[in-house]
């Protein structure tokens, strides 16, 4: 069975348009600013943080300024560890001693923040300055104090389930001092590691283009219990190039293994280039069985649950307000079950609980296809509400005040909900709670950067709600 079809050549603006949308389903983060007004707070000239005395915007909150976000303090206490982006700079607030601490300078342009699985560390990628021309990976402690440089000319850093550090293709061993270690070098054919699991997938191929001359070759998507280990083959396709035709067979754009072998998710195109309006999502069941199409997705949207299974957002097209749909997906079966939404709406940003007992999601106005300017956006986002479907329920509930909602991310103990409306996070301490903002603003006022009404709220915070070990 040929996991693809026929790739072919598309205008540089459409692997441009593409290459936008990869970057927002991956990264989704720049730098910002916005305007406030002034306010008192308490500065730690030593260590740069800001400590709660009640002083600012309120008690237990410190106030927004010109240079400095608004940050309720209070209502994050023992929530863990927050790491996001304001005022072109990246923070973190400490859950457990109540302190802000700006982690980058406000020259560095700071991206993607992402906390160790142990909880101890946070990396993060800078752009320097303008002028520089380059990207670097740098690393801090969970609290956002000691910060440096571990590498530069890499586009993205992540955290391996051992606790490894994966920086452009080389591991580091990340001591209790904070000392770093080489640990080896990753092969290129690693594609994804399954979460919580000593286990990874690869993507290999043996094709070689010497163009004019036509080639062939065997591409095969891999499992191992190491990254050096031997791998078990579960799908393997021919691929071949010609002058005439030019390359046929799969392009893999993202894969997610389920936990404890129930299955592969990979997302791929038929088209080389252009996934502006959708990647087909595949699941594939157990080593050697025929891939099985799911539906499109707009970029990476898969959310693990327990048991085998996953939601995504199903439906194409590049406008994030047209024909998207949460489902829920069983391994074991390979069907695919639409969320029940009020009519006239669609429904996207799934994020499973992490015992699978919960699923949130974001409901929102479903609209044609038009302008696309940030004042359609702002009134389209205007329609979004968070909703959250509890495990034997027949329908989803509606979580009232949280107009807006995007990315939402739950807790550890599956008790809280994160998520961004309105340019800024919020917190629903329960189900049943009323949402508290917890900081803003989140990018620069008025200029949400915006790929078709994607916008990348994800890659403007971390949160670690991990005990530090």
């Amino acid at each position: 069975m040929v996991l693809l079809e026929e790739q072919r050549k598309v205008p540089v603006a459409a692997a441009q348009d593409a290459q936008a949308l990869i970057e927002q389903a991956r990264r989704r983060a720049r730098r910002r600013r916005l305007r406030g007004a002034v306010a008192v707070a308490v500065v730690l000239l030593v260590t740069g943080a800001v400590l709660l005395t009640g002083a600012g915007g309120g008690s237990g909150t410190v106030a927004e300024t010109s240079t400095q976000p608004f940050v309720n303090i209070q209502a994050f206490s023992h929530e863990g560890d927050l790491a996001f982006i304001s005022r072109e700079r990246l923070w973190v607030l400490d859950g457990a001693t109540g302190t802000l601490t700006p982690v980058t300078s406000p020259t560095q342009q700071p991206s993607d923040p992402e906390f160790s699985p142990n909880g101890r560390w946070l990396s993060y990628g800078v752009a320097a300055s303008a002028a520089a021309g380059s990207s670097q990976r740098w690393l801090a402690r969970a609290d956002g104090t000691s910060p440096r440089r571990i590498g530069s000319g890499f586009d993205t850093s992540s955290w391996l389930p051992d606790g490894r550090l994966l920086v452009g293709g080389r591991l580091w061993r990340v001591a209790p001092s904070g000392a770093l270690t080489p640990a080896g070098s990753t092969p290129g054919e690693l594609v994804a590691p399954v979460p919580g699991e000593q286990r990874y997938v690869f993507f290999s191929s043996t094709l070689r283009v010497t163009a004019p001359k036509p080639s062939t070759g065997v591409a095969r998507i891999e499992v191992s219990d190491s990254l050096s280990g031997k791998r078990t083959t579960w799908y393997r396709t021919r691929v071949s190039y010609s002058p005439r035709s030019g390359r046929q067979g799969p392009s893999l754009f993202f894969a997610t293994a389920l936990p404890k072998s129930e299955g592969i998710l990979i997302g791929s195109s038929p088209f080389c280039c252009d996934v502006s309006d959708g990647i087909d999502l595949y699941l594939i069941k157990a080593a050697g069985t025929p891939p099985q199409n799911l539906g499109l997705t707009v970029g990476d949207t898969v959310s693990l649950g327990a048991n085998g299974t996953f939601a995504f957002t199903r439906g194409g097209n590049r406008y994030a307000w047209v024909t998207k749909a949460v489902v829920t997906c069983s391994a074991a079966t390979g069907r695919c079950t639409r969320v029940s939404t009020t009519a006239g709406t669609l429904s996207l940003d799934p994020a499973f609980s992490p015992n699978g007992r919960a699923l949130a999601f974001v409901e929102a106005a479903s609209m044609k296809a038009g302008t696309i300017g940030l004042p359609r956006v702002q009134r389209w986002y205007r329609t979004r509400s968070l909703w959250i479907l509890h495990r034997g329920a027949s329908a989803p509930t509606k979580i009232t005040n949280t107009v807006g909602a995007a990315a939402p991310v739950w807790s550890a103990d599956d008790r809280s909900v994160l998520y961004a409306a309105d340019d800024a996070l919020w917190l629903l301490p329960t189900s049943s709670g009323k949402p508290i903002r917890i900081a803003s603003p989140l990018f620069t006022a008025n200029v949400w950067p915006s790929f078709y009404g994607e916008i990348g709220w994800s890659g403007q915070f971390a949160w670690s709600a991990t005990a530090r070990s």
